[in-house]
């Protein structure tokens, strides 16, 4: 009797344990259990400046043809007191539009605030935050910050200075015209129309990019175990720095343009299309260390990486 006794209590203390824990499942719920929509519309002139921040949500900015910033979302938590203890604040003035999801002070549980922001197609996207959701700016004037955490970035049919910056998630810049600073981990970072200074960089992803126009500030690219692709429909006016570790570099430019390059592998190889003005070390059609002046010689361009070719290719265009 007494082995039957020491044996049923512990059995019975599991079974309120394992209770206690469904219960403690069923109150919290999924992360987005409770919504509750929400809809502002404010009037703005056509260049005025837009600034959108929030917290475990996407943020979508739209250009449109109206004179207003229409912000319509969803605010969400895993209780009902979570989600109302997410509150928003809105600015408005003719020249600026501030909407805010503000994050709850307490730390039990999920909640978070999802944007869908129409605003006029001249207006200006100062900043836009968030954090674990994918952030997208499409057909308006200018984009200046965009950050998030843990989410993709896509900034289309824009222009301006564009500073984007996330983790764990990929980057692109589409029908751009303006100057790129991009950095991500773990997700690869696609831009065109990059006409201005260019510094991007990525871990555990590729780097594509192709510049319109020349440039007379700096080209910055940075991987690992990621390709680079530069392409550009102008002859350089500025420094190239490309540097990669387990990923091909491959730099293309018009026929025309003259430069000094300066190439470095390790377990591959490094091929130039370009007629050599000056030569150092290292046999043509095969090597791991390159450096010659093309043309009649401009600016450096430096490309460094370990096992990965290296490739030096004239684009289709010859302009200079």
């Amino acid at each position: 009797m007494r082995s039957q006794s020491l044996f049923t209590v512990p059995l019975v203390a599991v079974a309120v344990l394992l209770t206690g824990c469904l219960d403690i499942n069923l109150d919290h719920g999924s992360s987005d259990r409770y919504q509750e929509d929400f809809h502002f519309s404010y009037d703005l002139q056509p260049n005025g400046h837009v600034i959108a921040e929030t917290f475990n949500g996407k943020v979508e900015i739209v250009g449109w043809d109206e004179n207003k910033v229409d912000i319509s979302g969803t605010k969400y938590g895993s209780t009902e007191r979570l989600r109302d203890a997410v509150k928003l604040e809105t600015h408005n003035s003719p020249s600026l539009v501030e909407v805010r999801a503000i994050h709850p002070s307490t730390s039990t549980g999920n909640s978070g605030a999802r944007f869908i922001i129409k605003v006029p197609r001249q207006a200006m996207v100062e900043r836009v935050t968030s954090s674990n959701g994918a952030v997208r700016v499409e057909h308006v004037g200018n984009t200046s910050h965009v950050k998030t955490s843990n989410g993709s970035i896509l900034v289309a049919d824009a222009s301006g200075d564009l500073d984007a910056r996330t983790s764990n998630g990929p980057i692109e810049v589409a029908r751009f015209n303006g100057s790129l600073s991009a950095r991500t981990s773990n997700g690869k970072v696609r831009a065109e129309g990059i006409s201005g200074k260019c510094e991007v960089e990525t871990s555990n992803a590729s780097i594509d990019v192709r510049m319109n126009e020349a440039t007379t500030a700096p080209v910055r690219m940075a991987t690992s175990n990621g390709a680079i692709t530069l392409a550009m429909d102008k002859a350089p006016k500025s420094d190239i720095r490309a540097e990669s570790s387990n990923g091909s570099i491959t730099v293309k430019m018009p026929g025309g343009a003259a430069a000094r390059i300066n190439a470095d592998t390790s377990n591959a190889s490094i091929s130039s299309e370009f007629e050599v003005l000056t030569q150092g070390s290292g046999d043509r059609g095969n090597k791991d260390h390159l450096s010659e002046t093309i043309g009649t010689g401009g600016p450096t361009i430096e490309l460094t990486t370990r096992n990965g070719n290296i490739r030096i290719q004239k684009t289709s265009s010859s302009n200079n």
